[in-house]
């Protein structure tokens, strides 16, 4: 499904094919571990930097001489740099540096709870001002055209900060953007109304109703994920990395979320984001309201939405057909030159 509404932009399309060595579901971790991890620790370079505020945030960063661009990563809910680690051989392979940051309370950089399991922020400004600060003084010093890729609870972060900063990418991909949560038991308003008065009334740093702590045991059926291999990839990664074990959301992170998801859907910020847009939304996902999606993208001055009916959240960390359908619709879009009429 495409969609495009009042296109300020010609698209012409380069023809000039990206050529891509694939990682199959067989044998996937030893592909991993013998070509993709050799691969990528030639690039990787890793550090921290202060925020805003003191916090400590930790990035990754693999840097290409002569890119065509630097892509930078907006993580999701729970997650980690190598779980990136599939995604981010592509990028390199088709040419581009690739810059990815933990967001706070994340993965390696600091939190302000004790309990790394649990997910906490106060806002999901205190997310953006920190992916500011990142490309303030990470990204842009490499001079070239930046493009975000971005993954649910990173895409309602990349989303806000397109809403304020739009002229700093070139291009956007936002990959089952949390524009609202889904949740189940209970309408959306009566639960981010719950939420909201827990967090009010002293309990923001209690896990949320539902959620819990990290399980070393896999539990691949309720997962965001279709392929097995990879699902068990980054599962094994938590079960190495205590830090990368962030599992459950906390009532402070739930009423963030949802404010956030306000300021998201407000038609005035939403006209903020003038560059071209490439929304995935996934037909069985149910992390994420994707019918939101869908309404924001109806509202973008130039976006595409495209539907993966048969994946999950994780598109990709999906099934072969849809995992390379993905890939394929993002270089693509990367390829097509922009010109603004």
């Amino acid at each position: 499904m495409n969609m495009n509404k009042s296109n300020p932009f010609k698209i012409c399309d380069n023809t000039e094919q990206i050529k891509i060595k694939y990682l199959q579901e067989e044998q996937f971790q030893e592909q991993m571990a013998h070509t993709a991890e050799p691969y990528l620790k030639k690039y990787r370079r890793c550090g921290r930097f202060a925020s805003f505020d003191g916090t400590q945030v930790f990035y990754c960063m693999y840097v290409r001489a002569h890119a065509k661009g630097s892509i930078v990563i907006s993580h999701g809910f729970s997650e980690f740099e190598e779980k990136y680690h599939e995604v981010i051989y592509y990028f390199l392979q088709a040419g581009y540096s690739v810059f990815f940051l933990e967001h706070r309370g994340h993965g390696r950089s600091q939190r302000t709870l004790s309990n790394m399991e649990k997910v906490y922020v106060e806002s999901f400004a205190q997310y953006v001002r920190d992916l500011r600060i990142f490309i303030k003084k990470i990204v842009k010093p490499f001079q070239n055209e930046m493009i975000l890729f971005a993954h649910s609870m990173g895409g309602a972060i990349g989303a806000l900060y397109l809403e304020r900063y739009s002229h700093d990418f070139k291009k956007a991909v936002l990959s089952a953007p949390m524009i609202q949560m889904n949740v189940s038991g209970l309408p959306y308003p009566a639960a981010m109304a719950i939420a909201r008065i827990c967090a009010r009334c002293g309990f923001g740093k209690a896990y949320a109703a539902g959620q819990h702590g990290f399980s070393k045991k896999p539990n691949f059926e309720r997962s965001s994920c279709l392929s097995m291999e990879r699902y068990l990839y980054a599962h094994r990664m938590r079960l190495w990395k205590k830090r990368c074990r962030t599992s459950g959301a906390t009532y402070a992170w739930v009423r963030a979320a949802a404010n956030a998801a306000v300021s998201l859907q407000a038609e005035q910020n939403i006209k903020k984001i003038r560059i071209p847009v490439l929304l995935c939304a996934a037909g069985r996902d149910h992390m994420v309201d994707t019918d939101a999606i869908c309404k924001f993208a109806g509202k973008l001055k130039n976006a595409r939405l495209v539907w993966f009916s048969d994946a999950k959240h994780e598109i990709f960390n999906g099934k072969e057909p849809a995992r390379l359908q993905f890939f394929e619709e993002i270089f693509s879009f990367l390829q097509e030159t922009i010109i603004q009429s």
